[in-house]
C-alpha cells in the first residue's frame, strides 16, 4: 500500500518557512537604523567613565570650606576626580592639593608643571599629593582635561593654625560652660600623675607636629630629632617648645608627663603660628615612618580635607596614636584634624573641673585634660603660664606615651582612656567621657 506523501511534503513547506520568518527577523535586527547605533555607541561611553572635558576650575565659593562641590558624577566613579572649590576663605591664596592614582601619575605630573605655568612648591610620594601655587587655572584645567584619569582629588590647601584664644565671655554662655581657674602648674595632680616619674615613657617615641622645639632647660635631658619642614630661617615660635616640655619635659620646675620619652620634633608652623594642610598631612607620614607611636597635633584647620584624612588613617594603620586639639574657637564643632574618626580628640577644663570657655565642643570629643593656667617651658628658656585645647592635648599625648611604655596596644587607647575618665557634670559633646585619669 502506497503511503500519501502530501501531507508530508506540506508539513514540511510550513516548518521550512517558518523558519526562513525567524532567519529574516535576526537579519533584520543586526542592520538597526544609525540612530540607534548612535545610543548604544553613547551608552558604552557614559559607562567608560571618562570625560570628555571639564567646565573652568572653581575659585570662590560662598559657603563654608567643608562644603566641597564635586563635579558632576559619572558612571564610573573610581574614573572622575573630586573637584574642590580653590581659594575658599582659611586656605592658602593661589595654591591647590592634587591627589593622583599612582606615584607615577605624580612624576609625570611633576614633569609637566612647570610648562603648564604652575610651580610645585612640594609634594609626598606615599600620599600621592602635590602642593602647587598658580596664577591662574587655565594650566590646570588643561591638564585635567588632558590626564584626568591621572587625578583622584583638586582642592584647596587649608591653612592650620596654631589656635589662640578668644577674650573671656563676660558671663557663661549657653555653648561652653566658662570655666576660666587657671590651675598654675601642670596640672598633673588633677589626672593622677603626680609624683615620680621618672623611666614613663620609657622606649617610646612621640613627634610633636607643631612650630619647633627650641633648646630649653626643661628639655635639656631629652632626646630630640629635628625636621624642619617650613624652612624659612625665622625664629621658632614657642608653642612646640610648650608642648615639648607638657610631654617629656624632665626638670624639676617644668616636669612632662612623660620625661623618659623621645621627641620627633617637626616644624609645620612658622613664626606666627601658622602652617597648611600639606605640612601637616607630610609630617604626620614622615612621623610615622620614623617610628612615632604618638603624634601630637596642638593645632587645627577649620575643615576637612581628604588628604589630611588619608594621612591620619595611614598612622592608624600602624597603630599610631593620634592626639589632637578640640581648638580653642567657642565653636560647636571639632577642629580637624581632631574631628577625623578615630583620632583622640581633646578639649579643655579649668582647675575646678569646668568645660574651659574657650574650648570646642563637638560630636565625637573624646575627653579632656587640664588647659587653663598650665605653666610649661617657652622659647628663650623662658617659662609661661599658658591656656588653651593646646596644653591639654600635650598631657594628653605624655599620658598615652606613658601607657605605651607600660605595654598597653596602641588601638586600645582610647577605649582604654575613655573607660577610666572621670565623670563631669556636662554633655559628652562638651566634655567627651570626662577628665583623663591616669590607668591604675
Amino acid at each position: 500500500m502506497r503511503t500519501n506523501r502530501l501531507p508530508v511534503l506540506l508539513f514540511a513547506t510550513a516548518v521550512l518557512m517558518m523558519v526562513g520568518s525567524v532567519l529574516w527577523l535576526l537579519w533584520e535586527s543586526r542592520g538597526a537604523s544609525p540612530a540607534q547605533a548612535d545610543v548604544t555607541q553613547a551608552r558604552r561611553s557614559g559607562n567608560s567613565g571618562k570625560p570628555t572635558a571639564f567646565t573652568a576650575m572653581p575659585q570662590t565659593q560662598t559657603p563654608a570650606v567643608s562644603a566641597p562641590a564635586p563635579p558632576a558624577p559619572v558612571a564610573n566613579p573610581a574614573a572622575g576626580p573630586t573637584i574642590a572649590t580653590l581659594n575658599v576663605p582659611g586656605s592658602m591664596p593661589n595654591e591647590a592639593l592634587l591627589t593622583f592614582r599612582t606615584p607615577e601619575a605624580l612624576a609625570a605630573f611633576r614633569e609637566r608643571a612647570a610648562a603648564l605655568g604652575l610651580e610645585v612648591i612640594g609634594y609626598d610620594i606615599k600620599l600621592r599629593t602635590a602642593r602647587v601655587r598658580f596664577r591662574d587655572t587655565q594650566g590646570l584645567e588643561r591638564d585635567l582635561n588632558a590626564h584626568a584619569e591621572d587625578y583622584t582629588y583638586i582642592g584647596p590647601n587649608l591653612i592650620t593654625r596654631i589656635p589662640g584664644l578668644p577674650p573671656p565671655p563676660p558671663a557663661t554662655d549657653t555653648a561652653n560652660a566658662g570655666g576660666s581657674v587657671p590651675f598654675r602648674s601642670q596640672g598633673l595632680e588633677a589626672i593622677g600623675a603626680g609624683g615620680d616619674r621618672t623611666g614613663w615613657g620609657q622606649g617610646v617615641t612621640v613627634a610633636v607636629v607643631d612650630s619647633g622645639i627650641s633648646n630649653h632647660p626643661s628639655l635639656a635631658n631629652t632626646q630630640i630629632t629635628h625636621y624642619d619642614l617650613v624652612k624659612d630661617g625665622s625664629a621658632f615660635n614657642g608653642h612646640g617648645t610648650a608642648m615639648a616640655s607638657l610631654i617629656a619635659g624632665n626638670d624639676a620646675s617644668v616636669g612632662g608627663v612623660s620625661p623618659a620619652a623621645k621627641l620627633l620634633d617637626f616644624r609645620v608652623a612658622d613664626k606666627n603660628g601658622e602652617s597648611n594642610t600639606a605640612l601637616v598631612s607630610s609630617a604626620i607620614i614622615q612621623a610615622t615612618d620614623q617610628g612615632a607611636r604618638v603624634i601630637n597635633i596642638s593645632l587645627g584647620a577649620t575643615g576637612d580635607s581628604p588628604v589630611l584624612d588619608e594621612a591620619v588613617r595611614y598612622a592608624q594603620s600602624r597603630n599610631v596614636v593620634v592626639v589632637a586639639a578640640a581648638g580653642n574657637e567657642q565653636q560647636t564643632a571639632l577642629s580637624m584634624p581632631a574631628g577625623i574618626p578615630g583620632v583622640l580628640s581633646v578639649g579643655a577644663v579649668d582647675a575646678n573641673g569646668t568645660q574651659a570657655y574657650f574650648s570646642n565642643s563637638g560630636e565625637g570629643l573624646v575627653l579632656v585634660a587640664p588647659g587653663v593656667g598650665i605653666v610649661s617651658g617657652y622659647a628663650d628658656g623662658r617659662l609661661v603660664i599658658g591656656s588653651g585645647t593646646s596644653q591639654a592635648t600635650a598631657i594628653t599625648s605624655g599620658v598615652v606615651a606613658y601607657l605605651l611604655g607600660r605595654g598597653y596596644y596602641g588601638p586600645n587607647i582610647i577605649p582604654l582612656l575613655t573607660r577610666t575618665a572621670e565623670p563631669l557634670q556636662a554633655p559628652a559633646a562638651a566634655v567627651g567621657a570626662g577628665l583623663i585619669q591616669l590607668p591604675k
